[in-house]
């Protein structure tokens, strides 16, 4: 069976990689408890130093493990095995939130829940002039921004940058709602908020309303699958 086209999240990974050690013996292994082990099997998200362990133990690509990509195979000359320093030089983990935009309820902030963390190299995140600690993931709801936003896509969001620019996507707050939209201000300090889905009407909130309204960053990045 071909690892890469259905090992989709990091508990699928570590249950291949393990393969054919027992959880208990695994545990052991890498010198953690077998429950520990279970937890990140059920998806709990894990300290890297613990993923580490996991990838030398073995013998599968750090990358891989964290991201999926890369081949898993621990013969591969083409995707050579990366220790965590090597990880760490070119890449950065960004968190992502259990919170879903155009149709989630509730508020952005610190107290959300982290539910994974995704692999973002650094020399992009600067060229993109992007801070590491300002960023956030979060997963788009319905298809109000189709086709430039599915269902279930990985939205990053620039929290730092608050700031409307005509015609840009950003992730906002209206009420308890939060959407993600394309922002348009007219003269009279209204905003419109734009879906790319031509059946939906857009939104517009006027002058006396603006404190149901808040911007909680800009879209700099989707992920989304080709098929």
């Amino acid at each position: 069976m071909d690892g890469e086209s259905y090992l989709n999240t990091l508990a699928e990974r570590v249950e291949e990689a393990i393969k054919p050690h027992s959880i208990r013996a695994f545990a052991s292994k890498i010198d953690v408890s077998e429950g520990t082990l279970r937890r990140i099997l059920k998806g709990e998200d894990p300290k890297l130093s613990i993923i580490e362990r996991i990838s030398s133990e073995a013998q599968v690509s750090l990358l891989w493990l964290i991201t999926g990509e890369e081949s898993y195979a621990p013969d591969s000359t083409l995707h050579p095995i990366v220790k965590l320093d090597e990880f760490n030089d070119a890449f950065v983990l960004v968190p992502g939130y259990h919170v879903s935009v155009s149709t989630g309820h509730g508020a952005f902030n610190d107290q959300m829940q982290v539910s994974r963390h995704l692999a973002f190299r650094k020399k992009w995140l600067e060229y993109k002039n992007l801070e590491k600690s300002k960023l956030a993931v979060v997963f788009a709801k319905g298809d109000s921004m189709e086709p430039t936003i599915h269902n279930n896509n990985t939205i990053l969001v620039d929290l730092s940058d608050k700031k409307l620019s005509e015609g840009l996507i950003y992730v906002v707050r209206l009420g308890e709602e939060l959407y993600a939209k394309r922002l348009q201000q007219y003269l009279d300090g209204s905003v419109r908020l734009i879906s790319d889905n031509k059946e939906y009407v857009e939104q517009v909130v006027k002058p006396d309303e603006m404190e149901q309204l808040e911007i909680i960053g800009k879209v700099v990045w989707i992920g989304k699958d080709l098929t």
